[in-house]
């Protein structure tokens, strides 16, 4: 186990679904002892996940969490305003938005909506994406709410689609989104087409603010359960994989202690803190 340090401040970076969220449930509740400690601590809990800038808003309301966070796989960074203010304005890629200084990373969703159309135009490939579906569609695509669905079609930089063609034509369709700049991460049921963005990026971005607000680059533990998470994790001091479906698919070689759980969501976050929190007090 890396050792905890008592002079320069830790951050937590954290996935969402499966990993903070119940996979079924999406609730934090065995992880509320972990939270309540790591805010009496004051270390920031930074919710880095592939879900919308609005749909993180309202996770961030309901665990009491005021730190800045990343959305969209990294592709979005938002920042409260008085966060790094001096900073934050010296970044023109910021803009002001709810309250929050909004950096999109990966561009914007408009510009990948015209190659998408235009790809499906002149090839005839065959998706999918959220933009196509209205509410009720989405909502029955996704398991979410009407509402839900809204939220989730909100997205500032990527666009998620489902995959309706052939693999064959799917080499054919990625290899024209590479040439057009694009790249694209597989979640359990839809393709995320970006710029080629993932959550690393946002890390990247906001310990660069840490660390310049700091003075030093601060410590850092990530928690995720599926290979999407494995760039952010091995950017860590220390990584936790929690356990999973996937979690065997991730595979670590740069981040300094790896933790890897037996239980999963919310309780295998519990077991993570009460591993390193416990193991430092003992150093």
């Amino acid at each position: 186990m890396t050792e905890m340090p008592h002079s320069s401040q830790t951050i937590v970076f954290t996935d969402l679904d499966g990993t903070l969220l119940d996979h079924d449930t999406y609730g934090f509740d065995p992880a509320r002892p972990a939270l309540a400690m790591l805010g009496q601590k004051k270390i920031p809990v930074i919710l880095n996940s592939s879900k919308t800038l609005v749909e993180i808003l309202k996770i961030r309301s309901a665990l009491g969490n005021g730190h800045p966070f990343i959305a969209e796989n990294g592709s979005v960074v938002a920042v409260p305003e008085p966060t790094f203010a001096d900073l934050v304005d010296n970044d023109s890629l910021f803009q002001s938005q709810s309250g929050l200084m909004v950096k999109r990373l990966g561009g914007d969703r408009e510009e990948i909506l015209n190659i998408l159309n235009k790809l499906r135009r002149i090839h005839g490939f065959a998706f999918e994406g959220f933009a196509d579906m209205d509410p009720g569609r989405l909502s029955q695509v996704t398991g979410l709410t009407e509402g839900q669905a809204i939220e989730a079609g909100q997205r500032l930089c990527t666009e998620p689609i489902l995959w309706q063609d052939t693999p064959g034509q799917w080499q054919a369709f990625a290899g024209h989104l590479a040439g057009a700049g694009l790249g694209w991460v597989q979640g359990g049921r839809f393709i995320s087409i970006s710029r080629p963005f993932d959550k690393k990026d946002g890390v990247a971005c906001l310990l660069a603010l840490y660390t310049a607000d700091m003075g030093s680059a601060p410590f850092t533990i990530g928690l995720g359960d599926s290979p999407n998470d494995q760039a952010m994790l091995d950017m860590m001091d220390i990584a936790v994989v929690i356990c999973s479906a996937r979690s065997d698919q991730i595979t670590l070689s740069r981040a300094k202690t790896v933790i890897r759980t037996t239980a999963r969501g919310p309780q295998g976050w519990q077991e993570a803190m009460n591993t390193i929190f416990d193991t430092s007090r003992r150093n």
